[in-house]
């Protein structure tokens, strides 16, 4: 029995509570403690599902994270480019935000107080509504400031979400990325029905607060990715909590086809510019950008979205770019093909357009296989 079999219990000896005591004082009483209670056993409860999920899932050797600055010294590092723009997305599958600089994070990059993907679109039973879905979603607009979220659609007044009042509230449910389940503060009736105007389907927006990210995510290359580790925690980005791409990568994969793409169709968080080859990230270790030092911990596995254009909201009728990537950048026995990487964070510091990029070399341990 889950702690929602006990809500209508609690909620009949609140409402009883009058007619059996006759006294008024002692039923407010005993409403506040009950509801005192009923919040302190949610929160209780979510930490317990979210550990208890985390540790049955926490099987891989971690190498340990870089924190010496000696140790730095000692690597041999290679400048490879610049950074030439830093996205930060606050909602799953909205649009980015492109910005000068961000923080980077342990639950990934943060530009003023907007957190990367700390929001989600869930439909009513908690399942989560993504661009891959909906191709809409790309075109809503969210920004962040203080402790207000506001969201912009074409053709719709803008809406602004208190997050205070959200988490005051506290009204938490659960969603579920890729099989792990997790949980979000409901953000409310006036959000629900803004979202169902535009994307046409009944949903509610999640935010995540400082509810626990103990989420780990399975990758099916994960076995042969020395550098991931099961702490490498995102919010509700579907893997990693960073994404990494080059210029130089997207500019071959254009080559290769006839339809216009552009970088934030991809959605990275970090794109590089300055290569001296495409494909190059396939082969970096460690990258460090100012003071921030992160691992390549695992290919960025690419799937339908890719074809959905990030400026216009409309998927490619050739399902392009994703039919020629699955041509040449599939790894052996892997349907889906890799194009860009996924990092995790060892030292946190600031990530700023203009920044040199270096990186230490390993030989790749994936082999991509031509269609």
């Amino acid at each position: 029995m889950c702690l929602a079999d006990f809500l209508p219990v609690l909620a009949s000896l609140v409402a009883d509570s009058p007619q059996r005591h006759c006294d008024m004082e002692l039923s407010r009483n005993l409403t506040a403690v009950t509801l005192l209670v009923l919040g302190t056993s949610l929160g209780i409860y979510v930490l317990w599902q979210t550990w208890t999920s985390s540790k049955k899932k926490r099987t891989r050797k971690m190498i340990p994270r870089i924190q010496d600055l000696e140790q730095l010294k000692q690597m041999k590092w290679e400048c490879v480019g610049k950074v030439t723009k830093v996205f930060v997305y606050p909602v799953k599958s909205c649009k980015g935000l492109s910005v000068d600089s961000a923080s980077a994070e342990f639950r990934g990059l943060v530009y003023k107080a907007a957190r990367d993907r700390s929001f989600i679109i869930t439909t009513e039973k908690g399942t989560m509504i993504t661009g891959r879905m909906v191709p809409s979603t790309v075109l809503i607009q969210a920004t962040f400031e203080d402790s207000t979220l506001t969201l912009t659609f074409p053709g719709m007044e803008a809406l602004h979400v208190d997050t205070k009042e959200v988490e005051k509230n506290y009204m938490c449910l659960k969603t579920n990325i890729w099989g792990e389940d997790t949980y979000g503060l409901d953000c409310g009736r006036d959000v629900s029905l803004w979202l169902q105007k535009v994307l046409h389907r009944k949903c509610k927006l999640l935010y995540h607060a400082d509810l626990p990210a103990s989420r780990v995510s399975n990758h099916p290359l994960g076995s042969r990715c020395p550098l991931l580790r099961d702490d490498d925690h995102s919010l509700y980005a579907d893997f990693g909590g960073y994404m990494l791409m080059t210029a130089e990568s997207i500019a071959d994969l254009q080559t290769r086809v006839s339809s216009k793409i552009a970088a934030e169709d991809f959605r990275p968080n970090i794109l590089i510019e300055g290569t001296k080859k495409p494909y190059d990230e396939d082969e970096w270790q460690y990258v460090k950008i100012g003071n921030t030092i992160f691992r390549n911990t695992v290919p960025c596995s690419r799937c339908i979205f890719t074809t959905i254009s990030a400026e216009t909201g409309k998927k490619n009728p050739d399902m392009e770019p994703l039919c020629t990537l699955k041509t040449y950048r599939c790894e052996k026995g892997m349907d889906s093909p890799s194009f860009g990487i996924n990092l995790g964070l060892d030292l946190a510091g600031e990530v700023s357009v203009g920044d040199e990029v270096h990186i230490t070399r390993s030989k790749s341990s994936f082999e991509y296989v031509k269609g």
